[in-house]
């Protein structure tokens, strides 16, 4: 290996340790050393920006693969919901921060909660979750995946901001897990997931019918062999709008659902009254080969249409300094 290239693996080397450096902090609730973002053992970061969104778009169509390519589909991840299980500073907490994951196809920056210090959201008790929205595409899993968490609230006694929860969650695929708790700083929060192998996702939109003004109650997803069920509607959470838009369309909050090749995806709605309460309850499957159902009982009429593509895509993100491998 020449000087120069020496050199290069020199600095990348001097520089990982810096940056391993910055994204460790000391966290009360360990009483140690911990990081805060996302790391990986065997690559360099030195170079690696941890701000950067990501930029891949979703797979090919499903239609598009021939039946033998099915096997070689992606696993992927469905993030369920995301919980402050335990509190130490009580409740109802004012909630804003971050949560983001990373996966293989570049391990950058795909959100899943992005609220500011003047939108924050109240948690009342360790059963409401967090308003999750959209991840902006499907996550591919082969091996696996991370979920950073940067939560914060306002301290009471002076009115400052003050962190909740940070750290990092790793989702390893060979490990049979369908959520796990981070407790650190000031609280425990639970993140509930579920696995699924062999994945289609299903890009969903739907559509009330009939001549409705809006639309109040709840629209939820799951999979035929799967019972976690993913919100993708929910009328009752504040900010969410019950108007309709062109076409009937629902504002979904959720749009994206991950599906194994060989099941199918059910959605259920929960329409609601001018009260509140429930007064109609359906649901139905569609399959990957199904771009529209209509979803009906009574006089209550929701269309939902669908978009498949395969799990397949991934980008190469090394590089490489002398022996010294890289993550760009």
């Amino acid at each position: 290996m020449g000087r120069r290239r020496r050199r290069e693996e020199r600095v990348a080397q001097a520089l990982h340790i810096v940056r391993l450096h910055q994204i460790t902090e000391l966290d009360p609730a360990q009483g140690c050393p911990v990081p805060t973002r996302f790391c990986m053992y065997g690559y360099n970061l030195a170079y690696f920006d941890f701000d950067r969104e990501s930029s891949a778009g979703p797979g090919p169509p499903f239609l598009e693969l021939a039946p033998s390519k099915h096997k070689l589909l992606e696993g992927s991840v469905n993030v369920v919901s995301l919980t402050v299980h335990e509190s130490d500073v009580g409740y109802p907490v004012r909630v804003f921060g971050t949560v983001l994951a990373r996966d293989q196809v570049d391990y950058k920056c795909v959100y899943l909660f992005r609220r500011g210090r003047d939108d924050p959201q109240v948690i009342t008790s360790p059963e409401d979750t967090l308003a999750l929205t959209d991840p902006s595409r499907g996550f591919a899993v082969p091996c696996s995946m991370f979920f950073e968490i940067d939560l914060r609230t306002i301290d009471a006694g002076s009115g400052e901001a003050a962190v909740l929860s940070r750290g990092v969650i790793e989702h390893n695929a060979c490990v049979v897990s369908d959520g796990k708790l981070l407790t650190s700083w000031r609280s425990t929060v639970r993140l509930a997931y579920t696995p699924v192998p062999f994945a289609v996702i299903a890009t969903l939109t739907a559509s009330v019918l009939h001549g409705a003004r809006g639309f109040a109650g709840r629209v939820v997803a799951r999979t035929s062999g799967n019972g976690n069920e993913i919100v993708l509607h929910d009328s009752g959470v504040p900010g969410t709008s019950t108007e309709l838009g062109a076409g009937g369309s629902v504002a979904l909050s959720r749009r994206l659902v991950a599906v194994p090749v060989d099941e199918k995806l059910v959605i259920r709605v929960h329409v609601e009254d001018g009260g509140g309460r429930e007064a109609a309850c359906f649901e139905g499957t569609l399959g990957h080969l199904d771009d529209w159902r209509m979803l009906c009982s009574g006089s209550h009429v929701l269309e939902v249409k669908a978009e498949w593509n395969g799990n397949t895509r991934r980008r190469d993100v090394y590089g490489s300094a002398g022996r010294t491998r890289l993550l760009l």
